[in-house]
């Protein structure tokens, strides 16, 4: 089977990815994710690996903190990307932490000139501690921040100065404009960074929803897709009731995919 798009690897596909072998255009690992698996684990990931193109998506290197950058994971993740002979890794335009104390979520930076000259800094170093150029996602955003330099021209000038990509969450588009009325149109036509990859995903049709990667992504979702006609891959994104392989594989094939 012949998919249009990826998945973000979630443990409980592993085994019935390695006995079906389906044809996928790349599979996304979170970091996070295996940090702690086991070398049993890690081989079986290494089998994967010689069926699919990885991609690493990471949650923590926390680029818009103050606090300083963790060494440590840094070689952790690199010494990953190593072993897997990765190339791609990304992770968001956000912040996690003050003070060395920890939010669960992922939280907007200020639009100000400064945020943006500490963030492509701290680009730097994290860029030298891994050996590779990273990308940084578009995350979802439900209140508004300090600043008027627009969220696209951020990543506009953080390629321009580090030659960081932009890995593009057009569902985070679509969630944020809900909230704070920025159109994804506009975004996109402002685009001069280069895209590294994308990501679709879908959430609960209501008011001001969530990004919570709940389903197929919304009919929105795939209109911009179909617009964007990216040579990046696409990534499917199914973090809450997520459905078995044996379900998702069809949905995700070369037939459209499945709107709501």
């Amino acid at each position: 089977m012949t998919a249009r798009m990826g998945i973000s690897l979630r443990r409980e596909w592993v085994d019935p990815l390695l006995a079906t072998r389906p044809s996928l255009p790349a599979l996304e690992v979170i970091f996070e994710q295996w940090v702690f698996a086991s070398e049993s684990e890690l081989r079986q990931l290494e089998r994967l690996r010689e069926q699919h193109p990885f991609l690493l998506h990471c949650l923590s290197m926390n680029i818009g903190s103050g606090d300083p950058l963790d060494r440590d994971y840094f070689e952790r993740v690199r010494g990953f990307a190593d072993r897997f002979a990765i190339s791609a890794i990304s992770d968001h335009l956000s912040w996690r932490s003050i003070h060395g104390q920890w939010s669960l979520s992922l939280l907007p930076l200020p639009r100000t000139e400064e945020a943006l000259a500490h963030v492509a800094g701290r680009v730097r170093e994290a860029q030298t501690c891994l050996g590779r150029t990273i990308a940084l996602e578009n995350i979802s955003q439900y209140v508004p921040v300090p600043g008027d330099i627009p969220l696209v021209e951020m990543f506009n000038e953080l390629h321009q100065r580090c030659g960081t990509a932009l890995h593009l969450d057009l569902n985070n588009l679509l969630v944020s404009e809900r909230w704070l009325g920025e159109t994804p149109a506009a975004f996109l036509d402002a685009l001069t960074a280069d895209l590294a990859w994308m990501h679709v995903a879908g959430h609960d049709d209501v008011a001001l929803p969530v990004d919570d990667h709940s389903r197929m992504p919304t009919a929105a979702c795939m209109d911009l897709l179909t617009q964007l006609a990216p040579s990046v891959p696409v990534i499917l994104e199914w973090d809450r009731e997520r459905p078995t392989l044996r379900k998702l594989l069809p949905a995700i094939s070369a037939e459209p995919v499945q709107r709501v």
